[in-house]
């Protein structure tokens, strides 16, 4: 994962995630949990943040490249390295206990036959938190080191 990527990460996952709460929270507001549809709008969040994150890193490399190109110099786009891969880790390694946390809470709503709704959004919330922390730490170490 690159810098761009990183970045691309930080700003889809919440707003994401702001649109889709948005969404089910207004549908709870007048209806009960059992009639709330939310599997629809879930599977379009995450197709959404998996486009508009190639979307951003897309359009963060074509202005680089353009920034490059109107101050004279040749556009350098990086492959990775060793240094990429141990951010990759570092971000890998923080998330982890986020998504292992909402997986367990998810796993004991479901034992204690709590209606599905509650586990597949902890699971989501988790995700996106978990995302964060991972792109976060990430942004983090490319700015600072290490």
């Amino acid at each position: 994962m690159t810098e761009r990527t990183v970045w691309a990460t930080l700003v889809v996952f919440p707003l994401v995630g702001i649109v889709y709460f948005t969404v089910i929270l207004t549908q709870a507001a007048d209806r009960s949990v059992a009639e709330i549809s939310w599997v629809t709008p879930m599977l379009w969040a995450w197709g959404s943040l998996i486009v508009f994150i190639i979307l951003g890193t897309i359009a963060s490399a074509i202005a680089t490249a353009i920034q490059a190109e109107v101050s004279g110099e040749k556009a350098e786009f990086e492959d990775g390295d060793e240094r990429d891969k141990q951010i990759e880790r570092l971000g890998n390694a923080r998330a982890y206990g986020m998504s292992s946390f909402g997986g367990l809470v998810a796993t004991i709503l479901l034992m204690l036959d709590v209606d599905r709704f509650w586990a597949a959004n902890t699971l989501f919330l988790a995700g996106l938190i978990a995302g964060l922390i991972a792109a976060g730490s990430r942004a983090y170490a490319y700015r600072k080191g290490l």
